[in-house]
């Protein structure tokens, strides 16, 4: 998130003319320099050709790497109602040592990227860059405090049914980052990780699928909406706030809309009800 969300928030000054010959160009990338620099440093040019791209494919690469481990890993070790393609036993050691290797995984991953983030921060620095509006500052303290929290809001998410977006991007717009950057981070993270969570779900047998497939489409008829929508209003307003108004808006929602739920859970819960005790490889039925 954070790879992709930097590379977002970038400023390209470069907007008006693309030539080569425009005598203005050399302005703009000094622009991006603290002072004016007229002879920018040729590591500093690196750094804003590969903040231009919307989507660096190295950045997209470890992204995707990530989210087919995770799927691979979960569909290898199977569940209560899918076997395991290798033999696995659910519950078995074998079992607990696939997920393991996921969960630690996922950690390597994060230092590895916490290691690339506090480098390249540092280097930035050295090199006079300048930092604009929505860009984070990443250091020692904030690459472990903030994925933290993250990791808490995942475990919400999981436990709660509710998005992890719905805390993460608030925390965005908390930390300065331009709307436009949370919002379409938040649906880059709620996208790759609503489908590792559906993985899960599917192996255990936890899927109501007359449900799914209908509400499936539901969701991308919405989701094109949405974006149709938001874009329409920001184009006519010329404001990005909107993006944040909708963010508060989904989270005021949730929030209201969960304890109701769970309010009308409790008073109308049937008391002829069996309880229902499972392991965690049974099924959902």
């Amino acid at each position: 998130q954070a790879l992709l969300s930097k590379s977002s928030s970038y400023k390209d000054d470069d907007d008006d003319e693309d030539d080569e010959d425009d005598p203005e160009a050399p302005k703009s990338v000094c622009s991006s320099l603290k002072g004016g620099k007229k002879a920018p440093d040729p590591k500093l040019l690196a750094i804003l050709d590969e903040e231009r791209q919307t989507a660096p494919p190295w950045k997209v690469g470890v992204l995707l790497g990530m989210f087919f481990l995770i799927v691979s890993i979960n569909v290898a070790k199977g569940g209560g109602a899918f076997p395991s393609p290798l033999g696995i036993v659910c519950g078995s050691g074998s079992f607990w040592l696939a997920t393991s290797l996921m969960f630690f995984s996922l950690l390597c991953i994060s230092f590895y990227v916490r290691q690339y983030l506090v480098e390249r921060t540092a280097q930035k620095d050295s090199l006079g860059y300048a930092y604009v509006e929505g860009d984070f500052h990443w250091d020692a303290t904030t690459t472990l405090k903030y994925p933290s929290i993250s990791f808490f809001a995942g475990m919400a998410a999981g436990l709660f049914g509710i998005g992890g977006g719905i805390i993460n991007g608030p925390l965005m717009l908390e930390l300065g980052v331009l709307a436009p950057v949370a919002s379409a981070t938040t649906a880059n993270m709620i996208l790759l990780t609503s489908t590792t969570s559906a993985t899960t779900f599917l192996v255990f047998g936890l899927v109501q699928l007359d449900y799914a497939k209908r509400l499936f489409w539901v969701g991308i008829l919405a989701t094109v909406v949405g974006q149709i929508g938001m874009s329409y209003v920001i184009k006519k307003s010329g404001r990005s706030s909107f993006v944040a108004f909708s963010i508060g808006a989904v989270v005021a929602l949730s929030t209201v809309l969960m304890g109701a739920h769970g309010l009308m859970s409790l008073a109308y819960a049937a008391e002829d009800e069996p309880e229902h005790q499972a392991g965690i490889c049974s099924t959902g039925d």
